[in-house]
């Protein structure tokens, strides 16, 4: 059996503030970035632009359900924190914060090594620029898979009649029937599945730009921070990850928008 399989998917990095409206470390048991600073709505991907919306909406809820009483979520493009909050947020880092970035790719060649949100006053760092992003993740791969059966049978037991003529205590020592087994249809005993991406380098580098063409401008921030420029993408197992949009209130009311969009050239990636 031979099928597409084409989703898109909403990651939202968000700010927690305390109940002095404080910019906090996302506590460790919530879902957050590798940079503990950011905290993440996590959505399950959707086959539909309303599946991909509300998908979103109904985790967004949990997420802020499950927070303490007295912390709130700040969706922003960026934000200014103190450095010792900062210190903080690389030493609870799961993973170094240059492999994370080293995993994106850019398609104007833009290098994000070269570019720092440091706050610098009289030559002493006094604090770092946090950009929040919307990530959309895009899966779209040919599938075949096949299913292995083998028979199945059920036992059965057919009883024979012992002649009279046989001696009565041979009887005892005889089976009055047969055991046999009859054709009982078919049971499924491994799926194999075999996919192909349709999204290779050449169709992401449109997809990118495309989505560039129509939101970046729109929604970047006044002043470009090191995370959020045009071009950014990452590869993923299921496909890839647009990275250059901000996350603010702005794109979280236009989300149906973008997501129709991206699905848009979901679709077309199949004819580029």
């Amino acid at each position: 059996m031979r099928f597409d399989e084409s989703q898109v998917g909403i990651e939202v990095e968000y700010l927690t503030l305390n109940k002095d409206g404080e910019i906090i470390l996302t506590p460790s048991y919530m879902d957050r970035d590798d940079f503990p600073l950011l905290g993440e709505i996590r959505a399950k991907p959707g086959k539909a632009v309303a599946d991909t919306v509300s998908n979103f909406s109904l985790r967004r809820m949990e997420v802020e359900a499950g927070m303490p009483r007295d912390f709130r979520m700040s969706i922003q493009s960026d934000a200014t924190v103190g450095l010792a909050l900062y210190r903080a947020a690389m030493q609870a880092c799961t993973k170094p914060k240059s492999e994370t970035v080293s995993q994106a790719k850019n398609i104007y060649g833009t290098d994000i090594t070269d570019y720092s949100d440091q706050i610098i006053k009289d030559g002493k760092i006094q604090g770092i620029k946090v950009s929040c992003g919307l990530h959309i993740h895009f899966s779209s791969r040919i599938v075949d898979r096949k299913e292995v059966k083998r028979a199945k049978y059920t036992a059965v037991e057919i009883p024979i009649r012992v002649p009279e003529t046989v001696p009565e205590g041979a009887k005892a020592l005889l089976t009055p029937y047969l055991d046999l087994y009859k054709s009982d249809g078919f049971e499924v005993e491994e799926i194999l599945e075999a996919t192909a991406s349709r999204l290779n380098r050449p169709t992401v580098e449109w997809m990118v730009r495309s989505l560039d063409e129509a939101f970046f401008k729109r929604f970047a921030p006044k002043e470009c921070t090191k995370y959020r420029q045009p071009g950014f993408y990452e590869m993923k197992e299921h496909g890839f990850e647009y990275r250059s949009l901000p996350a603010t209130e702005e794109t979280m009311d236009a989300l149906p928008e973008i997501v129709e969009v991206a699905f848009d050239l979901l679709h077309g990636a199949s004819e580029y």
